[in-house]
């Protein structure tokens, strides 16, 4: 009788300890990842916000507008591929979604940061947003664009990321600036 409940209670403790990933609470770090994907957005939102806020007949301010949205994403998404790198990927069945993110922050930061002096070099005047959208498209390497929705979907498909996601600053605030963009 007792090895037998030892063999019960010795069987329960293994399958409890080979619950799988998605069982576990999340982790710090994980939650850092989830900040450092947010985060990695955040500031081109909120610099396209700005931009979509000037007055198009200023085309000073709009300029001066755009290279922040240029200089906010470049720096944005070169800080998320650090941090992201640094971290690693949060889960091992999350490696193929964590390289696609980095390769598309790396990919953006590269875009946004080789368009900066074309952009700079633009006249502010009435065909300046063409221009500066033409210069943009021109240094654009970003791949698989899709790779940012892609991870979005998959992180809410997981519970604790969908958790981690929705309680997230970065995150948070990229949902409120969300619905900012919705208003307008």
């Amino acid at each position: 009788m007792r090895t037998r409940l030892l063999a019960v209670l010795t069987g329960a403790v293994v399958l409890t300890a080979c619950g799988s990933e998605a069982d576990k609470p999340i982790t710090d770090a994980q939650r850092q990842w989830v900040d450092a994907f947010c985060g990695g957005v955040l500031p081109g939102l909120e610099a396209g916000l700005e931009l979509r806020k000037q007055d198009p007949a200023d085309f000073a301010a709009v300029k001066t507008a755009y290279l922040g949205l240029l200089t906010s994403n470049a720096t944005a998404f070169a800080g998320a591929e650090k941090k992201l790198k640094e971290l690693g990927a949060p889960e091992d069945d999350l490696e193929n979604v964590h390289e696609q993110l980095v390769k598309f922050v790396t990919e953006s930061a590269k875009s946004y940061d080789d368009a900066q002096a074309s952009v700079q070099a633009l006249e502010p005047n009435a065909q300046f947003l063409e221009g500066a959208e033409k210069a943009l498209a021109d240094t654009n390497v970003v791949t698989s664009p899709e790779d940012l929705r892609a991870t979005f979907q998959e992180l809410q498909k997981r519970p604790k990321y969908s958790d981690a996601l929705a309680k997230s600053q970065p995150c948070s605030e990229i949902r409120s600036k969300g619905q900012e963009v919705g208003q307008q």
